[in-house]
């Protein structure tokens, strides 16, 4: 079923082919159990998407959303050989969201990506069995292995070209199997894990004080948060250590004892 309630868009359980939305002005997007195929979302300003809502799978497969800007939630949604090219994606809570062989240019904005489900999605799932048992329904078809799945597919897609400004990749999100950017402010560690611990060997090596403290404190935060966690090549980008255009004094440190250790793997 499809409709338009003021200016949201929403499919449930529908599959739509070639239909261009670019004209239609629309600031919401629900797809509940949804498939679009080939379908053009361009230069649409969504003020609020909901992509894979419900207990459902949601999947766009070579679907255009050049020029759009998206906020909002992925929920249970796949996108499939999409463009977002000078696309703005912004605030995008991503939990579940798959990613394959898609191409991104524009900016992307305080997002982060899940090789997994994040901490609590046991939980939400346990939640959500509660509210529909109080409702007197019952677990829908195919629920359990979508909540509780151990990874979302993550790969393919081309990052290259793409703005990121407090992007972050977490719980084993393969970044080798991605195409970063690679402008001069970007620091990617192949081999976060053996980096990390090289740069704390070097800051060993340092006057102990508050800084170097403090920039001890964070690389070992990362060893735990992140490498811990499953994600082992990591992503940086000095613009967002900065403050009123300046790098911060640890996040200095930081970089330059990263770079160092990155170099000597090399």
């Amino acid at each position: 079923m499809a409709g338009e309630q003021g200016n949201r868009l929403v499919v449930e359980r529908e599959e739509v082919v070639g239909v261009d939305y670019s004209a239609q002005g629309l600031t919401g997007l629900v797809g509940i159990g949804a498939c679009f195929e080939r379908c053009r979302f361009e230069g649409l300003r969504f003020q609020d998407v909901a992509l894979g809502s419900g207990m459902e799978l949601s999947q766009y497969v070579e679907c255009s959303f050049d020029g759009a800007v998206l906020t909002g939630t992925a929920g249970y949604s796949q996108f499939v050989g999409c463009t977002f090219r000078e696309a703005e994606i912004r605030d995008l809570t991503a939990n579940y969201l798959e990613i394959v062989d898609c191409v991104f240019t524009g900016r992307i904005r305080s997002t982060t990506f899940w090789g997994a489900p994040p901490p609590g999605s046991a939980e939400g799932f346990a939640s959500d069995l509660a509210f529909l048992a109080k409702q007197g329904r019952t677990e829908p078809p195919g629920y359990r292995a979508l909540a509780l799945r151990e990874s979302n597919e993550f790969h393919g897609n081309d990052f290259s070209e793409a703005d990121l400004i407090g992007v972050a990749f977490r719980y084993g999100v393969d970044l080798s199997r991605q195409r970063l950017p690679t402008a001069s402010d970007y620091l990617y560690l192949p081999d976060a894990e053996t980096a990390l611990h090289r740069a704390l060997s070097l800051l060993a090596d340092q006057p102990a004080d508050d800084l170097h403290a403090r920039v001890e404190r964070s690389l070992r935060r990362m060893l735990d948060r992140e490498v811990g966690n499953g994600q082992r090549q990591l992503l940086f980008r000095e613009a967002d250590y900065k403050s009123r255009g300046v790098l911060k004094p640890h996040a200095r440190l930081m970089f330059e004892l990263l770079r160092k250790a990155a170099g000597a793997g090399a």
